[in-house]
């Protein structure tokens, strides 16, 4: 009965501790930054883990919920996760790669536990606690599972054979079919998705750091628009605007090789040329084109 009593007692006080053992992190937010702190363990886990035993993780382990802070969505992750590799690529997974339950998931590239750590020196050489790391550059992790060799990146820009015939698949890159290189105007081609997206696919340090230094992918006022019909009629060239009467890449750029389409074709100009410009770089004749006010 004695005994009974002081369990009664204390018990409150057990609880009590024991929750504070688990809570015993900051508070946070979904703005907090929880790696590399050694704190915030209640971002993750339900109690408190001890080495060797049970992690506790929450959302029993799910990392699609545990990393959420990420925006996960299977369109906005740079890999995909919680699938089930191929034969193939699963003898390639190294071994300090781990699958859950067979399948990808964060961890499978990230150390989890790296992160847990209040250490400003591996924040500083390994931000992203990628297993293995630091590597010289980021697909450097990615062939250490996929075969490099068949990641080739392919340049839609080279679109004639030696012989001289288009090659239909690289039409096919930008294009919802092969447009008719003989007559289609630039506002009759069917694109399979935003031009500027289409050229950034590749091109996208250009997209951020352009040589000419300024943000060209605006609407241009009346003056611009004159110069530019100006300048069509003047060189026997296209400017072409976005669908909806924007400059884009294409404007000044000509993404089509030499041959593609006829030479007879205002569209053809600066095909294969350097920067592949629709007017020659030369005397910067490009910049010309709009902003005679300006030379």
């Amino acid at each position: 009965m004695v005994i009974k009593t002081i369990l009664l007692a204390i018990l409150p006080a057990l609880l009590i501790s024991a929750q504070a053992a688990v809570n015993d992190t900051e508070q946070f937010t979904d703005k907090t930054d929880v790696h590399y702190s050694g704190k915030y363990c209640n971002a993750c886990h339900e109690k408190t883990p001890k080495e060797g035993g049970d992690n506790f993780l929450k959302y029993g382990g799910d990392y699609t919920e545990l990393c959420k802070c990420h925006g996960y969505t299977p369109g906005t992750y740079i890999h995909p996760v919680d699938i089930i590799p191929s034969a193939e690529k699963k003898d390639n997974i190294p071994s300090d790669f781990p699958l859950q339950d067979g399948k990808v998931t964060c961890a499978t590239c990230h150390d989890m536990y790296l992160q847990c750590q209040k250490n400003p020196r591996y924040k500083a050489i390994n931000l992203r606690f990628l297993r293995g790391a630091p590597y010289v550059s980021r697909t450097t992790l990615c062939f250490r599972c996929h075969d490099e060799k068949k990641y080739t990146m392919l340049d839609p820009h080279n679109q004639i054979t030696e012989a001289g015939a288009i090659i239909v698949d690289k039409c096919l890159y930008c294009h919802i079919e092969k447009p008719d290189e003989k007559h289609a105007t630039f506002k009759e081609v069917k694109l399979i998705g935003n031009l500027e997206v289409l050229c950034f696919r590749c091109h996208y340090k250009q997209s951020q750091f352009h040589p000419i230094n300024a943000n060209h992918l605006v609407t241009p006022n009346s003056t611009i628009i004159g110069n530019m019909k100006e300048t069509e009629k003047k060189f026997g060239i296209i400017l072409p605007l976005n669908y909806e009467g924007k400059i884009t890449c294409p404007t000044c750029h000509n993404p089509h090789e030499r041959g593609v389409i006829p030479r007879d074709r205002a569209s053809s100009k600066g095909a294969s040329e350097k920067y592949r410009l629709r007017l020659s770089g030369v005397n910067l004749q490009i910049c010309v084109a709009c902003h005679k006010d300006k030379f």
